[in-house]
């Protein structure tokens, strides 16, 4: 292949870039490894001078610790391989500060291919560098605050579970000796709220668990419609006394999947009891099931007081609570719908929420890998 040509204008323009270049450092090296160039912005990189620089082996601008595991030596040895050789690494200034450099040396050799040097081009971008260790530090931050939280909730599913149990029997206790109505009235109150007390306290437990991988599920061969229907049996009363009807929609045949049989109605029992939860009186929950394809799908659908947009992206976050969620039915942790995702993906799943917007309703959709029998 015949040689490129440089007519004298474009050998001008090479020439005053490398004068002139202010990000780039061009250093030429003899095939010993020894600086024989200092051009470009090398001098503002490194901080020596060209005289300073010119006749010192390249381990000038190597750190210490680089140098002695030969690295200086080896992207030699690698360009004279490839050509080409390639590093982002720590460099060090003549004042002894780091920078990091992105660079790159090739092997520049002559007609008959023998070596005649290096030409090693740099650019400082300790700036990137920088960031990058910013980000990961705030990552590593993210990962030790979310190990926090999660001992935190265990320890306080543990603390609050201690004294439930107490509180029940006294309670109990004093229905029975009680013959006064009133006292029996508060009673019942102290009961009902020791029993809202109890669920906060398991799913503080079943989310610490989830997330630090401490479940192991019993999978089972089930249909699916057996689930659906026991929890429809369950709910009905609860949603008779709020005024909002319960529909169960499923088909005739069956819906074969794998589930674990004490934590899936878990799933189920969230999903609609959110939705009878946050449809005002007069409204409708739809419990729904099919099958297409390789997967059932489960679908609760209510005409509740739906989902903002800005929250529907967040809404399986932990303690993500809708602010009409909050003022409709205050008290809650805003943890249900995290163990919900957690529990489906266990199973090999995934859900999803989708709602036209706030008063319109809202829609969770669970998709479950068939049963292969």
């Amino acid at each position: 292949m015949p040689e490129p040509s440089i007519d004298p204008p474009s050998l001008d323009l090479l020439t005053r870039y490398v004068r002139q270049a202010k990000e780039h450092a061009i250093i030429c090296l003899d095939p010993a490894g020894i600086i024989t160039a200092w051009l470009g912005a090398a001098e503002r990189i490194f901080g020596h001078t060209a005289p300073e620089a010119v006749g010192q082996p390249v381990a000038l601008i190597f750190t210490a610790e680089d140098t002695v595991r030969g690295f200086d030596r080896y992207e030699r040895v690698l360009a004279d391989v490839q050509s080409r050789s390639e590093d982002d690494r720590w460099h060090v200034r003549k004042d002894g500060t780091r920078i990091w450099v992105t660079g790159t040396l090739e092997a520049v050799k002559g007609d008959a291919g023998e070596l005649l040097g290096y030409v090693k081009v740099i650019r400082d971008r300790t700036d990137l560098r920088a960031q990058v260790e910013r980000l990961e530090n705030q990552v590593q931050s993210l990962g030790s605050a979310s190990t926090t939280a999660r001992l935190f909730l265990s320890t306080l599913g543990h603390e609050l579970r201690n004294p439930l149990g107490p509180l029940h029997t006294a309670a109990h206790i004093v229905q029975r000796l009680s013959t006064d109505p009133r006292t029996d009235k508060a009673v019942q109150v102290m009961i009902s709220q020791v029993g809202v007390l109890a669920r906060l306290t398991e799913d503080l437990m079943d989310v610490s668990r989830v997330q630090a991988g401490k479940i192991e599920l019993d999978l089972t061969p089930v249909d699916l419609r057996t689930v659906l229907n026991e929890t429809a049996y369950a709910l009905r009363p609860s949603a008779a006394d709020k005024g909002v009807r319960l529909e169960c929609v499923l088909p005739e045949g069956p819906l074969p999947v794998n589930l674990d049989v004490l934590r899936f109605p878990r799933v189920v029992l969230n999903l609609v009891g959110n939705a009878i939860k946050y449809t005002p009186r007069g409204g409708t929950v739809w419990i729904k099931a099919t099958q297409e394809g390789d997967e059932v799908l489960l679908r609760v659908e209510d005409t509740g007081i739906g989902i903002a947009p800005e929250v529907l992206p967040r809404i399986f976050d932990l303690f993500t609570q809708e602010r009409q969620a909050k003022d409709m039915a205050p008290g809650g942790l805003g943890i249900g719908l995290t163990i919900v995702k957690e529990l489906v993906e266990l199973h090999g799943g995934n859900v999803q929420a989708r709602s036209p917007g706030a008063g319109k309703g809202a829609e969770f959709t669970v998709r479950l890998p068939v049963r292969s029998e």
